[in-house]
Parts: C-alpha cells; sequence; structure tokens
C-alpha cells in the first residue's frame, strides 16, 4: 500500500507527468529533459528522484550522464502507465510542444543520444501528434 501512495504521488505532479510522457519516447539524458522543460537541471533532478523512487524509471550512467528511460517493470500498473504515457497522455497542448521541442533537438543534433538513430522513429512519433 505504501508503495501506491508513493507512485500515486509521483504521478500527480505536472512536470513528473511532463517527463514521463518526453520517457515515453525513449531514453533521455537529464540535460535533454531540462531543454525541453526549460527548467533548471536542480529541480529536473529532485522531480527525476521520486520518479525513480517510485519505481517509475530507471536510470543508467553513462560517464558523467545518466541517462533516464521509464522502469522496463513488468508489473501490470507499469504496462498501463507506459500505454498512457506513449497514447492518451500526449493529447494535450503542453504534451504537444513537449515532444515537439524534443524534436527539434534531436532535427539539430542538439542531443546526447545518437540522433541518426533516435530521431527518425521520435519523428514518426511526434508528427503523428501534431497531425492529430
Amino acid at each position: 500500500m505504501d508503495n501506491d501512495v508513493e507512485i500515486f504521488k509521483a504521478c500527480a505532479d505536472e512536470t513528473r507527468l511532463r517527463i514521463l510522457i518526453l520517457l515515453g519516447e525513449g531514453q533521455l539524458c537529464v540535460c535533454e529533459i531540462v531543454d525541453v522543460l526549460g527548467m533548471p537541471q536542480g529541480k529536473v533532478s529532485r522531480h527525476l528522484a521520486v520518479l525513480r523512487r517510485a519505481g517509475l524509471v530507471d536510470d543508467e550512467r553513462r560517464g558523467t550522464w545518466i541517462h533516464y528511460s521509464l522502469s522496463r517493470s513488468k508489473a501490470p500498473f507499469m504496462r498501463r502507465l507506459r500505454t498512457y504515457v506513449k497514447g492518451e497522455a500526449r493529447d494535450s497542448e503542453q504534451a504537444t510542444t513537449d515532444l515537439q521541442r524534443l524534436q527539434e533537438l534531436c532535427d539539430c543534433g542538439e542531443i546526447c543520444l545518437d540522433a541518426q538513430t533516435v530521431a527518425p522513429r521520435r519523428a514518426e512519433r511526434i508528427a503523428a501528434v501534431g497531425a492529430g
């Protein structure tokens, strides 16, 4: 029960929901999330820590960078959360703006991941949001 409360508290914040929607696109570095959200790195890191403690995101250190992704847990709740952030959560105006900004970062190469591999897949999904 305590874990359920922590999960729902983590999801109840607009910024953390925005982060989860972005992570629905794939693994992102903290600096990419900072750029999209336009928030200070410390604030974004605190939100990510809440999501990590709730078991909603995984992190992976690569040198000086920490990359985050949606949890790969097979738990039914996580499957539903992944479906939500990759689907209906993207329908809001804020999500559309965030996803378009993420695509801009991919297009101009200002992304820590291999843009040639990531950008085409994200471009398709983000274009679908703009068309919808």
